[in-house]
């Protein structure tokens, strides 16, 4: 009851484990037994394991169903669905939405609503397709503006306002049935290294901390709807626990929260008063993989105070199964043979079977399975369907997030036949999603091209991704011919599979690094405003960048969401269908963008601020 498993690959036909990668979509006979036999507390689900939304559902009742049957408790069925660049649900199913930080660049206008929309969205289709947990929300202030793992995923660099949304949002979350779990306790904000990596190290004093990191926790723990579940942080805190162990290669270690009794017992359970169930990260991340075994990780973070170890071995194959069994039978006995720990271990038990009680994980299979797929089908067609209110909440966030950092006395700008645009993106994805969004606007401006012109409203714009750093000759070609100039900037540098698969295989073998890709970036605004071009600078994850190329910029606007939605030929939500490349039937198109081109030509003002300090103080 104390595990949450992962099954996203599975190989039944001898492939060893570290080869393997089949998806499981389908769960076998095997990883049911698994669930049984041992009598799993539950699942984490991942991209890998979701096909549609009918294969999903049969997937979670199966496995309902299947504990059910042999006399065990329901399952946690969890998810990661923040929103924005960490979603694990296909984009016809859910959208991501624009993510934390830009519902904290709308709080000054809008306060709490967009924060309380969108996880009512995410919990209510969660919940309908039998996914009970979602590892989210992330109240982690990004107060480091290096920070490679969190920067978006916050809501924002100030305490009360990263409490204020996130309180919300697990109220929200909370209320459609799904539990909602805080991460990443002690706050994972202040680090310039990715836990998935690495052991990063916070160096605030406690005061700092309390007021600081652990404040939106605190706040939220004594509202009047607690997170059922707080997440461990695999970071190095030594103002809150300074104790060291020794690792597996020998050498000593400040403890990791995660393994942390003083953090996870003293300060979370105790002082902070949080009575819900503590899960750590994912035990597989190089924060705790690469300095301890499984073995020792399980155990540890049990006698720190934690209610459930998240993917602590990875099952691939049979064999795995096996060291699985071998793996759990030493970890109960070294636990059970404390007896000491018993009474602690009693009351972590009691809390998961409350939290499951509380939730009523059990209602799933009272509903027959064709009954759940023909329901969630009837909520995703029509006029008012779930998908048409999430691209409604998708455009506005993305319109009311739109920060202005400089340069409104440029705006508006003007396209056509005298005034022909060039843009810079990060890959092609982004290309294809902004060029989509320029031919809205000149539709709706009911902009046509001439035929004595080129004759093609695409030419009006030329967009070249950054995916590898362009030939000089061809961007003086382009540049030469345009009057304004658009660049967009993804900085930290985004991750392959968030390229969406759109760029030529041959370009991602020499991807552009993020040193190559800022430089370029630089040195391009400076030719252009050189050239007396309009200089449109767009930073579409952390703006940070914008202060040191102010002075060849005309307009800098940040979105805080690069995130683009690939609308395929079968998508019932999708009526017309143009070609986002010459082998793939399909459109692209982004929130962010469309908002952007609005905000650029005149027809909205971009009215979000932005929720960190993105200017140098001045001394």
């Amino acid at each position: 009851q104390k595990l949450i498993l992962d099954f996203r690959y599975y190989c039944d036909d001898g492939t060893p484990s570290a080869q393997c990668r089949k998806p499981m979509t389908e769960i076998p006979e095997a990883l049911l037994n698994v669930l049984s036999n041992y009598n799993i507390g539950g699942v984490i689900l991942f991209s890998e394991n979701i096909t549609d939304y009918t294969q999903l559902i049969t997937l979670n009742y199966t496995m309902q169903q299947h504990m059910k049957n042999a006399g065990r408790p329901p399952l946690f069925i969890a998810i990661d669905q923040e929103g924005g660049r960490v979603a694990r649900l296909p984009d016809d199913m859910l959208l991501p939405f624009s993510g934390n930080m830009a519902i904290g660049a709308t709080y000054e206008k809008h306060g709490t609503s967009f924060s309380k929309s969108v996880a009512e969205h995410i919990g209510n289709t969660l919940f309908n397709l039998g996914i009970n947990t979602n590892f989210a929300p992330s109240v982690d202030i990004n107060s480091e503006p290096k920070n490679p793992v969190i920067n978006v995923r916050s809501f924002s660099e100030h305490p009360h306002q990263v409490a204020a949304l996130g309180k919300a949002f697990v109220r929200a979350m909370q209320s459609t049935g799904t539990i909602a779990a805080l991460k990443h306790f002690p706050g994972h904000g202040d680090t310039h290294i990715d836990s998935h990596s690495g052991l990063p190290q916070v160096s605030h004093s406690k005061k700092e901390a309390m007021t600081g990191d652990i404040l939106p926790f605190a706040n939220i723990i004594n509202s009047d709807m607690p997170p059922a579940m707080i997440m461990s942080a695999h970071i190095q805190y030594p103002a809150l626990d300074s104790s060291t162990l020794t690792d597996k290669h020998g050498n000593s270690q400040i403890v990791p929260a995660t393994l942390s009794r003083a953090i996870l017992t003293d300060l979370l359970r105790t002082q902070l008063g949080f009575e819900g169930l503590i899960v750590s990260d994912a035990l597989d991340m190089a924060g705790i993989a690469q300095f301890f075994t499984q073995e020792e990780a399980v155990i540890r973070t049990f006698q720190a105070g934690a209610d459930i170890a998240l993917m602590p071995y990875r099952i691939r194959n049979k064999n795995d199964i096996q060291q699985f069994s071998e793996l759990l039978e030493r970890v109960t006995t070294t636990l059970t043979n404390n007896k000491s720990e018993s009474a602690f271990l009693a009351a972590s038990l009691k809390r998961i079977n409350d939290i499951k009680q509380k939730f009523k994980f059990g209602s799933l299979t009272k509903v027959p399975l064709e009954s759940r797929i023909k329901a969630f089908e009837s909520k995703k067609r029509g006029v008012n369907s779930l998908f048409a209110q999430q691209r409604q909440v998708d455009s506005a966030l993305a319109a009311a997030s739109l920060s202005l950092l400089y340069g409104e006395q440029n705006l508006p700008l003007s396209v056509g036949n005298d005034n022909l645009w060039f843009a810079v993106m990060p890959d092609a994805a982004r290309c294809f999603a902004f060029e989509t969004a320029f031919e809205a606007a000149i539709k709706n401006n009911n902009l046509h091209p001439t035929d004595n012109n080129i004759g093609n409203k695409r030419k009006w714009l030329t967009c070249v991704p950054l995916t590898n750093i362009p030939d000089e000759e061809l961007i003086n070609q382009y540049l030469t011919r345009a009057d304004t100039v658009v660049v967009g900037n993804i900085t930290p540098l985004h991750a392959q599979y968030e390229m969406r698969g759109l760029d030529a295989k041959e370009s991602l073998q020499h991807r552009a690094t993020q040193s190559q890709v800022n430089r370029f970036t630089k040195q391009f605004m400076k030719q252009a405003k050189s050239l007396n071009k309009t200089v449109v600078f767009a930073p579409l994850r952390m703006p940070y960048l914008a202060e040191e190329v102010k002075n060849d910029v005309d307009v800098a606007i940040a979105t805080f969401n690069y995130g683009v939605t690939i609308h395929h030929p079968n998508m019932s939500s999708v009526d017309d269908t143009i070609s986002a490349d010459n082998s793939q039937k399909s459109r692209v198109t982004s929130a962010s963008f469309e908002a952007l081109m609005k905000v650029l030509l005149g027809e909205q003002e971009a009215v979000g601020r932005s929720p960190v300090t993105w200017q140098k103080p001045v001394n």
